[in-house]
């Protein structure tokens, strides 16, 4: 249920205050969160008795039962409105999906192209920064380079939406506000009714504006898709602030988590090296061994490690122990996705890193930061050519380190990375 000030919190502020740290705490450490899937998988029937699905056959066969685990977990959460991914099977899901689906085709002629060169531009305005000179590796790379990646989603209407129905098209204050109000909006997926009342209501103030700012340029838009308007807000809010700032994020994580692996980044280095540039764009080898690496340091941080569903209707679920666990109608369970990803049964090796396993007959599981079944994030391999054309040119660079003496190289907004400043070595 969205809270407005006219609805006071229910637990006292201190209290929410520490649930909602913990909960921040525990995305921010996955090796945390994986220590306890170990502790569920490894006694499946503790996981059945609190309502969570962590191996990975009991996370594939939850996924896949979206009538019995329903989406509608996540509406608390959407504060810009209806979307499809806290909507159940039905009319309106079948046909917003097929809307989303061919305006992310127009993804297929430009990518991985319109990453690269947006990403060549980016890096090419870095290379003069000194080794005493750092930039945020969110606000000065990634956000700008999903947001040039992901033109055509809008189309011609692209630059009206950014700037508003009166702003002026092409300022980069205007779409750097644009972008920080779809972050803001993002985060609540994430965070929900954990989140404090500051949080929630700045949540609720940006998707008004987003909203807002929908409903000011439906014409162009409208224009720049060719369909009549019936459905058009709903889509255009959802396909704005799920697309960027959750590509941005995963970004970030995957930079974090290569940072911390100084081996694997070091061999990654040199094999650009060796290419060179133009070579690093042209090699289609050494960008498939990129795209490898940016999935499995997904893996190690996945930006959604934890998922909530509810259930409407009492039903069973199959942990992997003797019995079924019992869920109750009306309530809730989490799938614990990041421990399934770690499940020594369907993953060999899967404490290791390992951007080139053989996955055999579990490659499905690979995607599965992404959702899993049906409801599979939709836009999961554009989202990962992106990141991979972003990788590529942080290896031509010179190489990145996070940036020392300026206090925190990395800020938290609640559970999300909101900065993260790197230097040249």
């Amino acid at each position: 249920m969205k809270i407005t000030p006219g609805m006071p919190d229910a637990l006292p502020p201190g209290l929410r205050n520490l649930f909602y740290g913990i909960f921040c705490w525990a995305n921010r450490h996955p090796g945390a969160l994986r220590a306890v899937g170990v502790m569920l998988r490894r006694w499946p029937f503790v996981a059945g008795w609190l309502g969570m699905a962590a191996r990975a056959s009991a996370v594939k066969a939850v996924l896949t039962r979206p009538n019995s685990f329903s989406n509608t977990a996540h509406a608390a959460n959407l504060s810009a409105g209806d979307y499809l991914i806290g909507m159940d099977p039905g009319a309106t899901y079948t046909a917003d999906k097929i809307l989303l689906d061919d305006r992310l085709a127009v993804l297929k002629a430009t990518l991985p192209a319109a990453a690269d060169l947006a990403v060549q531009a980016y890096v090419k305005a870095l290379q003069p920064l000194g080794a005493d000179k750092s930039f945020d590796l969110i606000e000065d790379y990634l956000m700008w380079i999903v947001f040039r990646a992901m033109y055509p989603l809008f189309g011609p209407a692209t630059d009206r939406v950014a700037a508003g129905a009166t702003g002026s098209l092409n300022d980069p204050g205007l779409q750097r506000q644009y972008l920080l109000e779809i972050r803001y909006v993002a985060g609540q997926l994430l965070a929900g009714s954990s989140a404090t009342l500051r949080v929630q209501r700045r949540a609720e103030l940006n998707a008004d504006a987003l909203k807002s700012r929908i409903a000011g340029v439906r014409t162009d838009i409208q224009n720049a898709w060719s369909l009549p308007g019936h459905n058009i807000d709903r889509n255009a809010i959802g396909l704005a602030w799920i697309s960027h700032p959750v590509t941005v994020q995963s970004g970030a994580l995957a930079v974090q988590e290569l940072l911390g692996r100084p081996n694997v980044h070091k061999a990654l280095r040199e094999e650009a090296r060796r290419l060179g540039d133009p070579g690093v764009w042209q090699c289609a080898k050494f960008r498939a061994s990129v795209r490898d690496h940016v999935l499995e340091l997904m893996r190690f941080r996945p930006i959604f490690p934890l998922l909530a569903r509810d259930v409407p209707r009492a039903t069973e679920f199959e942990t992997g122990a003797r019995h079924n666990a019992t869920c109750p109608a009306g309530g809730k369970m989490a799938i614990w996705g990041i421990a399934a990803l770690f499940d020594p049964e369907a993953v060999e090796n899967s404490r290791q890193f390992c951007p080139a396993r053989n996955w055999g007959n579990q490659a499905d599981l690979r995607w599965m930061m992404f959702g899993y079944g049906t409801r599979q994030c939709p836009a999961m391999v554009y989202a990962v050519e992106i990141l991979t054309s972003a990788l590529i040119g942080l290896l031509i660079l010179p190489e990145l380190q996070l940036a020392r003496g300026e206090g925190k190289a990395i800020t938290y907004d609640g559970p999300l990375m909101s900065q993260m400043r790197v230097s040249f070595i």
